[in-house]
């Protein structure tokens, strides 16, 4: 029976009935104690005499209120409802009042525009992935569930009802409710409306929030086709189709629609949940890719060769350029003559991807990527495909494919302190049919098969900051300090690499060697470079370099360089197959610093532009120290009352002085790494290590303000710590080699270090190490606190604990924990910290990318 208008539900007064079906009814209300109206859906009594169907409606509605989103309908409150004393009640929601119609009323006179299919894709989407990030499944999502506001905006209705639904009459075409036992959602039982249902729902199977994305996808094929994808005469034949069959192609229904608008369609509609969108946040990301100046462009103007860097913001622009291409599946270069490549997307989840290559075939593609923050793995899709299904090589990183179709991987990659790119892991063998991993080499950061498939090349790191090129095992053909991107020609007699001359940096040249070793070419320095691969015909090396404008550049065994092609945005080049084809990614980074002061109450981003990379905090805890590494690398310092920041260098930062005068800074020339002194206010600046010397990013200056201690090493020597005086002069050794980092007790009489055999205390005046007490596996030595005892920092992608160490006894006290929030591709570094603990400084990453196969490329 209908409650008449006066009446009351808990505190809410109604005022009309405005419709009712099988999960009750719905009405207006008016909210005396905030002065709005509000819409109550009475649910059926029968749900209050059932306490387990009770218990989850609570639960879910509940679920359903936390989120806040502006495309799902906003819940205020829950309760029950007794119409009269000794009546059983009835529980109610009582939510935002709408004014508008539902998304199945404003497709009933046919397709929309793709305008307004793409605008409403997107906010459902956004609002999915809102849902999904709090972990709440709707499971029921079709057009009567999404209502369309006066104002344009759609609401998702509903969010965690769908899990209590009853039986209901099954109409012809299969448009009603499917059967709902009276008991939890298990295995076996049917949850969702034919025609919307993913196949793994009409199996009765466990679901996840895959299964909204299937139902997205038919109700995104409703509204470009104005019909169902998926309608049988009866429920069995509807379910039939879901099950078997594929909708009709949108292109024969509708011509104006966009090629990529249908991919996207299909891709939301795969059968198998692994190989739809794994996220509503990367359909929502395709959806904006799309281009909005016309709804069937499908191509980007040429963009003429750009020889300048572009600056950050103009880059982090680009990237949006970049994808919106890549959704319209028609990017344009500056090739001369020949036809335009084109690019077709192979991965859509969120995360970021590692080495990728073809198999000896080109059918299928090998790669690494660590989805949704998890750690890294091993997937493999065929090459026409999209997704792929796991090798369940888990915490591994691709190496090498052979064209015997064994694999090589590096299992539990570890990051190593002070480098930034290593990564080095037990390199371990496998066949791609099956089987364990053979664990066979340890600390090995890259590898390459022989193209007979017959023996590796690897890059080992027996020591931080050391690399050896080694072919065959054992025989070491090359030294860095960090190579990357080891490949063999086709023919097999040359060696390509990346050679970085710093290992917490990525700046690199291509190298060519002979297969004995013999360097046979060089490429330029590049401020970032990472990707190579041989050309099909083995007579070129192909590289990127991310921070050039997307620019993929050639490599002959004579030292000439030519301009494949280049786009906007972080390129990174995987592989090339005989026949041309390439594979790459696509991605974007952002990097900022947080400054936590006044003994963590107060928190600021100061991020200046979009890759900022702390590197110090001065001793005060009112000034910072920091590069942006996407604009030559040029050092800046910023008061943390986020005032503007002054560039007052080019190169990395290291350390600042105790009284903020100079900053110490790593330049680099095509020489090799310098050492200078800059100045943050008036001065000079002047380099202060001497030929000869290879400095690290690792000093610190004297309380005098006159010394510094520094790392550096001598030639091919392991490095060691030095003491160098302001005004020049030879620098002094101040330990043995084999010893890293330079951190001063607040007396100057121990170093803190790494040395051979672990953290140390390292005499200031001379004398043997002693160990340092209490050091756990992840530690990283910040600075000395103003006691005399260390600052330890342990970090996780998304969080960082901080403790006090006593360097003698071991006795180790929290100082401080935080986290940051678990996006993919998020990583917090190290932090800064004053020895007063007053103030401290970190940094963080967000990174995301996705696979590429690309065509056309000469």
């Amino acid at each position: 029976m209908a409650i008449a208008p006066g009446n009351r539900i808990g505190t809410y007064e109604v005022s009309a009935l405005i419709g009712s079906g099988g999960m009750g009814e719905v009405y207006r209300a008016h909210d005396p104690r905030l002065g709005r109206d509000v819409a109550i859906k009475v649910l059926p009594p029968a749900f209050s005499t059932d306490s387990d169907r009770l218990r989850r409606f609570e639960q879910e509605a509940r679920a359903a209120a936390a989120l806040n989103h502006p495309n799902i309908l906003t819940v205020h409150e829950v309760g029950t409802y007794a119409p009269a004393p000794g009546a059983p009640a009835a529980p109610y929601v009582v939510s935002e009042l709408l004014q508008g119609q539902t998304l199945r009323e404003t497709i009933a006179s046919g397709p929309l525009p793709v305008r307004k299919v793409v605008d409403y894709a997107t906010q459902i989407a956004s609002g999915l992935a809102a849902a999904h990030e709090k972990g709440v499944i709707h499971r029921d999502l079709k057009p009567e569930n999404l209502f369309l506001t006066r104002d344009g905006r759609i609401k998702i209705l509903d969010f965690g009802l769908a899990k209590l639904r009853d039986a209901e009459p099954v109409g012809a075409g299969g448009a009603t409710m499917m059967a709902t036992q009276n008991r939890g959602t298990g295995v076996g039982i049917v949850l969702g409306t034919a025609g919307y249902m993913s196949p793994e729902q009409v199996r009765a199977q466990p679901v996840d929030h895959r299964t909204d994305i299937f139902s997205f996808g038919t109700v995104l094929y409703e509204m470009i086709s104005g019909t169902r994808a998926f309608r049988g005469d009866t429920a069995a034949d509807t379910i039939s189709a879901i099950l078997n069959s594929d909708p009709p192609e949108l292109t024969g229904l509708q011509g104006a629609v966009p090629p990529t608008l249908e991919r996207i369609v299909h891709h939301c509609l795969d059968k198998a949940p692994e190989l739809r969108f794994q996220a509503a946040r990367d359909i929502v990301f395709s959806l904006e890719a799309l281009p909005t100046t016309s709804a069937t462009s499908s191509v980007i103007a040429p963009a003429p060769p750009q020889r300048r860097r572009l600056g950050v913001l103009a880059r982090a622009a680009a990237a949006i350029v970049v994808a919106a291409a890549a959704g319209a599946a028609g990017w344009w270069f500056a090739t001369g003559a020949h036809e335009s490549p084109s690019f077709r997307q192979v991965t859509f989840r969120h995360g970021t991807l590692g080495p990728a290559r073809f198999t000896g075939d080109g059918q299928n593609i090998v790669y690494t990527a660590s989805w949704e923050g998890l750690p890294p793995e091993v997937f493999v899709v065929p090459a026409n495909q999209t997704g792929g299904r796991s090798l369940e090589l888990k915490n591994a990183a691709l190496l090498a494919v052979s064209r015997t179709g064994e694999i090589a991987v590096a299992l539990a990659p570890r990051s190593v302190p002070g480098a930034s790119f290593f990564s080095p892991g037990t390199l371990a063998r496998v066949s791609m049919t099956g089987g364990a991993p053979k664990a066979e080499i340890e600390n090995v950061l890259a590898a390459d098969y022989t193209p007979d498939g017959s023996s590796l090349a690897i890059v080992r790191v027996p020591e931080p900051r050391s690399c050896l090129v080694e072919f065959p095992v054992g025989t070491v053909l090359f030294r860095a300090p960090y190579v990357s991107d080891l490949r063999f020609s086709p023919d097999g007699k040359h060696l390509a690499l990346i050679v970085h001359p710093n290992p917490a940096d990525d700046r690199g040249t291509v190298v060519i060697l002979r297969r004995d070793g013999g360097q046979v070419a060089t490429g330029p320095m590049r401020d970032s470079h990472r990707g190579l691969a041989w050309s099909p015909h083995g007579d070129e090396v192909w590289t990127t370099a991310p921070l050039m404008n997307g620019i993929v550049e050639a490599l002959d065994l004579s030292g000439r360089r030519r301009d494949l092609f280049n786009v906007p945005g972080r390129l990174q080049i995987r592989d090339v197959r005989p026949d041309g084809r390439m594979l790459m990614d696509q991605g974007t980074t952002h990097r900022g610093m947080i400054v936590v002061s006044n003994s963590g109450e107060t928190q600021r981003d100061l991020t200046w532009l979009n890759y900022s990379f702390v590197r110090d905090i001065s001793r005060d805890g009112q000034m910072v120290l920091f590069e942006e590494q996407g604009i030559n690398y040029h050092t800046f310092v910023r008061n943390v009352d986020g005032s503007p920041a002054v560039e007052i260098g080019s190169g990395y930062g290291v350390a600042l002085s105790n009284d903020k005068a100079w900053a110490l800074s790593l330049r680099f020339p095509d020489s090799g790494p310098e050492l200078w002194l800059e100045p943050v206010g008036p001065g000079q600046a002047r380099r202060l290590s001497p030929t000869g010397l290879v400095p690290f990013s690792v000093g610190q200056f004297l309380a005098d303000g006159k010394r510094i201690v520094f790392t550096a090493r001598e030639g091919d020597h392991q490095p060691r710590i030095y003491l160098q005086t302001l005004d020049g002069g030879t620098p002094k050794a101040l330990t043995e080699e084999g010893f890293i980092g330079a951190l001063l007790s607040p007396d100057e009489r121990w170093i803190a270090a790494n040395g051979p055999a672990g953290p140390v205390l390292v005499p200031f005046e001379g004398g043997p190490p002693t160990p340092i007490r209490g050091i756990q596996a992840g530690d990283n030595m910040r600075r000395w606190t103003s006691d005399g005892q260390i600052f330890v920092a342990a970090t996780t992608p998304t969080s960082m604990r901080i403790d006090r160490l006593n360097p003698w006894t071991g006795e180790r006290t929290l100082w401080r924990q935080t986290s940051a929030p678990a996006f993919t591709g998020t990583r917090i570094s190290p932090p800064f910290i004053t020895p007063g603990g007053n103030a401290y400084t970190y940094g963080y990453t967000m990174s995301s990318s996705d696979l590429y196969v690309v065509s056309g490329v000469r």
